[in-house]
């Protein structure tokens, strides 16, 4: 795992308490590899920034569906069953040709449907807030308590990350046999 990855499954980890730690590390590894992938082949269409692109991919995510695994295979949809997935994706050019059983297959496509959502956003207002309003109205002028709370998660996942990608906390976390994560501070880790 990377620095990366650990330091979004402790920010995680933090924006959702209880939170299996195998769940969060999985979603957590998915999200960084398709920011990272979308980034290296230059599909964005926007000037949004990486580590934006990641922290406001995770607090949809978390908003969304709260990484549930009834929502990720689509057990359980919204509006209706048109929006399905961790990022909610609505039905529509949004699904990028992908079927309904394709997406609700594979993590990864959701969290890459969900990340062009946010660049579309971001392109129409450069308003962090307003990509929340965008993603979940459709409109960067509307507000809804679901962006607010999305946004507010992004910045305490954001606030997170680069803390523990910044501080020593994570150079000195090891695993030991029983892959339990420790840290000389009292912070937790467990992987």
């Amino acid at each position: 795992m990377t620095n990366l990855a650990i330091a979004l499954v402790l920010a995680l980890q933090a924006a959702m308490p209880g939170t299996n730690q195998d769940r969060l590390k999985v979603v957590s590894e998915d999200m960084v590899s398709v920011v990272n992938e979308e980034f290296r082949n230059a599909t964005l269409k926007s000037d949004i920034q990486e580590s934006e692109a990641l922290a406001m991919l995770a607090a949809v995510a978390v908003g969304e569906s709260g990484l549930r695994k009834d929502i990720e295979n689509c057990k359980t949809t919204g509006d209706g069953g048109r929006s399905v997935g961790l990022g909610q994706v609505m039905i529509g050019p949004n699904w990028k040709g992908y079927t309904r059983k394709q997406i609700c297959g594979d993590r990864k496509i959701q969290f890459r449907l969900s990340l062009h959502v946010i660049d579309l956003c971001w392109a129409r207002t450069h308003s962090t807030s307003g990509v929340f309003r965008c993603y979940t109205a459709g409109d960067p002028r509307k507000d809804s308590y679901s962006a607010r709370h999305e946004y507010s998660t992004y910045n305490g996942i954001k606030h997170n990350v680069y803390v523990y990608t910044s501080s020593q906390k994570l150079q000195t976390c090891y695993f030991d046999s029983k892959k339990k994560c420790t840290t000389s501070s009292s912070m937790s880790c467990e992987m």
